[in-house]
């Protein structure tokens, strides 16, 4: 199969149904054919919302093994919940049986898959989508639709694997795929994504210790705000395993606030509107030449 083609699968097994999980079971249920959909939640009541609601086929907790009676699965639970799958259930898949992700970090799922047995026929995948809201309830269709996708390999992985997971994700998805290291890409969501997550929660933090609600903010402040609205559930595993790499984003903001604060305390306003203009720059796509010292 070329990658360009689509792959809908005869089955799917959708571990984790929140909002990633509950979204690509509305994606494929859409589909012109529908591949039969097995959901698997450590909530019987999620499962039976995805029951009642007709986007699955059948439900079951993890752990009862339904995931083998499926062509491709997708690991769609938080991190942590994800690894202890593929080390529980993933040595008892039938070989033919494919093994993809939305988990959000690569190397820690390869990882776990070669330590499993898995690593010739897993793709890592971390759909760019998603949103502040959780649960099946936020689930949509769309959620997916023309989202990038950055997928992940182990070198045991053969071509024919790699295309037809590629194609799942291009046609049966409509997400738009792209190859990427999983280490690269690891250090990169810890700049890009777990950086701008705690330095929401950080501002969110001390407008509440100032005494502020969010009825006070206006739209920027909404807009800076807007990720600390985030589940905690979900970015507590990521962020164990991005610690080093989130850590030094940290301290990299805090030296940059602290070097504004030293400019507002001596009022020096035209450095502040340098920095502002440098950061302006490389917010329209003009890299800054460097900041304020």
């Amino acid at each position: 199969m070329e990658s360009g083609e689509g792959w809908v699968p005869e089955s799917v097994a959708v571990v984790g149904l929140g909002l990633m999980g509950g979204s690509l079971v509305r994606c494929l249920r859409a589909l012109p054919r529908s591949p039969r959909l097995l959901g698997m939640d450590p909530d019987s009541v999620v499962g039976a919302a995805a029951l009642d609601g007709g986007w699955v086929d059948r439900f079951a907790l993890p752990g009862e093994g339904m995931a083998a009676e499926a062509e491709l699965v997708v690991l769609a639970s938080p991190l942590r919940a994800a690894l202890t799958f593929v080390r529980d259930e993933g040595p008892g898949l039938p070989d033919h049986v494919l093994l993809t992700d939305v988990v959000g970090l690569n190397e820690p799922v390869l990882e776990r898959a070669r330590e499993a047995g898995l690593a010739h026929r897993t793709v890592t995948a971390h759909p760019l989508c998603g949103s502040e809201e959780s649960g099946f309830g936020a689930a949509r269709d769309d959620l997916y639709l023309g989202a990038p996708v950055w997928l992940s390999a182990d070198e045991e992985a053969a071509p024919p694997v790699r295309r037809r997971i590629e194609a799942f994700w291009t046609g049966a998805v409509g997400a738009v795929p792209r190859w990427v290291d999983a280490g690269e890409h690891d250090r990169t969501m810890a700049w890009v994504s777990h950086l701008p997550q705690l330095v929401a929660n950080a501002l969110a933090g001390a407008l509440d210790a100032a005494g502020f609600t969010p009825g006070d903010l206006g739209p920027g402040g909404r807009d800076m705000t807007r990720l600390a609205a985030s589940e905690p559930k979900v970015w507590k595993d990521l962020l164990e395993f991005s610690a080093p790499v989130s850590g030094t984003g940290l301290t990299s903001v805090s030296r940059a606030l602290n070097v504004v604060a030293d400019l507002l305390a001596r009022r020096d306003m035209d450095r502040i509107v340098e920095f502002m203009e440098l950061t302006r720059d490389w917010s329209e796509g003009r890299p800054p030449a460097g900041g304020p010292e």
